[in-house]
């Protein structure tokens, strides 16, 4: 059950990233600067946030266990900064259904690649033909809706 669950949840935030790649665009449209858009699409998440954490209550780590996490934890911010500044520029430009399958190209890839390594400390799920023909796949879906 919680499989399903998790399966769900996943699809259904996928639905949502193609109406994020319009919404953020139209921010873009009326701010007339990725930059300023950006930061206020961080911002209403900050609020958003804030608010969730006040509501839930949860417990917040110590100085201490901010200090002795892994530097890469930092970067976190740092992608989704360009992702979203990506998304503001470039979504006017490509379309939204382009814009969405480079993403989901580009992460597909760097998925699998982070998987075959356990990187990160993921599970480690090696790379096999099946995955090789999910990718090609993903990129043909890419080449035929550029095309189109």
């Amino acid at each position: 059950m919680q499989n399903a669950f998790l399966t769900l949840a996943a699809f259904g935030t996928g639905v949502l990233v193609p109406l994020q790649l319009a919404f953020n665009a139209q921010l873009g449209a009326v701010t007339r600067n990725a930059y300023t858009a950006s930061l206020i699409v961080f911002l209403v998440g900050a609020v958003v946030l804030t608010a969730l954490v006040l509501a839930t209550r949860p417990d917040l780590p110590t100085m201490n266990d901010l200090q002795s996490a892994p530097r890469t934890v930092w970067l976190g911010g740092v992608i989704a900064t360009i992702y979203i500044v990506a998304i503001v520029w470039g979504t006017p430009r490509l379309g939204i259904a382009p814009t969405a399958v480079l993403i989901i190209a580009g992460q597909l890839i760097m998925a699998v690649i982070l998987d075959h390594f356990g990187a990160f400390g993921a599970q480690k799920l090696p790379f096999n033909a099946m995955k090789g023909l999910g990718v090609a796949l993903v990129i043909a879906g890419v080449v035929a809706i550029r095309v189109a």
